[in-house]
């Protein structure tokens, strides 16, 4: 698939040239940032096979349907991984989480349109849900509507600050996300990994996110997790066993690989990170 190549081959080079020289890392992330017209291609690729590719259902579903149901069913929802009932567990249990001020108030008085911080987006799938309030960022938009924003530079208020995000569709969000707010994580797994859903599961319980709900659908974990605690200072180690909780298909293949041209069926490409820039 031409697509699913072209979009590899980015993955392969990017990575390929960090493990390379990975003190130079920064510079290469910069560079591969400022390449417009390589971001712009990218993103028109992604576009195409997200509109054409992943629109397959698994148990009824989507991928962007589920978010969207998960979404409604954790805000407004009464079944048992919605907001209220998660709460009132809490209590029952005697376990105390910790609600800023301006979160209680807004959980108090519902949350009818959830705000949405949706990273990675490429075309912002979610604006066509009008009972959400969707901010959508990408490294390559493929639409107007989405911000150009680099995410691992954090940008600076008004747009994104502390705390302004009922869910957010990306792993580094904890301060972002409102009190109890929603964590979602759509991830590909080809090889059918159960290991891997396990250990995501740790290194977000580890950081202050527990599980609310996980499916899983062909070649597909979506795991919805809730800001639970303010996670404690973390040193270098901790950040490595976390990196390591969290590696995806390709970071068990070998270092070094040759860039070149290569087909690819739509099952490999199953297996890079779903909406990541």
């Amino acid at each position: 698939m031409n697509l699913a190549n072209s979009i590899r081959k980015v993955h392969q080079e990017l990575r390929h040239n960090v493990n390379r020289t990975p003190e130079e890392a920064e510079s290469i992330w910069n560079a591969h940032v400022a390449n417009i017209d390589k971001l712009d291609e990218y993103a028109q690729s992604m576009r195409q096979l997200a509109e054409h590719h992943w629109a397959d259902k698994a148990h009824g579903q989507t991928r962007l349907t589920w978010c969207y149901q998960t979404i409604k069913d954790y805000f407004h929802g009464k079944e048992i991984s919605g907001l209220q009932r998660k709460r009132a567990r809490d209590q029952r249990k005697q376990i105390h989480i910790d609600i800023c001020s301006h979160c209680q108030i807004r959980i108090e008085q519902g949350i009818d349109k959830p705000r949405v911080l949706d990273v990675g987006s490429c075309y912002n799938a979610f604006s066509q849900y009008m009972d959400l309030e969707t901010i959508a960022i990408d490294i390559a938009p493929a639409d107007e509507s989405v911000h150009r924003i680099d995410f691992l530079r954090t940008p600076q208020p008004p747009l994104i600050c502390t705390h302004s995000f009922d869910t957010i569709l990306v792993l580094i969000a904890h301060q972002l996300l409102s009190c109890l707010g929603l964590l979602l994580i759509v991830e590909p797994d080809s090889s059918l990994r159960a290991n891997r859903q396990i250990s995501w599961r740790q290194a977000l319980n580890s950081i202050g996110f527990g599980l609310v709900s996980y499916i899983k659908m062909a070649n597909l974990h979506c795991m919805a997790f809730r800001k639970v605690l303010v996670p404690n200072e973390t040193n270098e180690n901790d950040y490595e066993r976390i990196a390591q909780l969290l590696n995806i298909p390709q970071d068990d293949q070998p270092l070094e690989i040759e860039i070149k041209s290569i087909e690819v069926d739509q099952d490999l490409f199953n297996e890079l990170p779903f909406s990541s820039d």
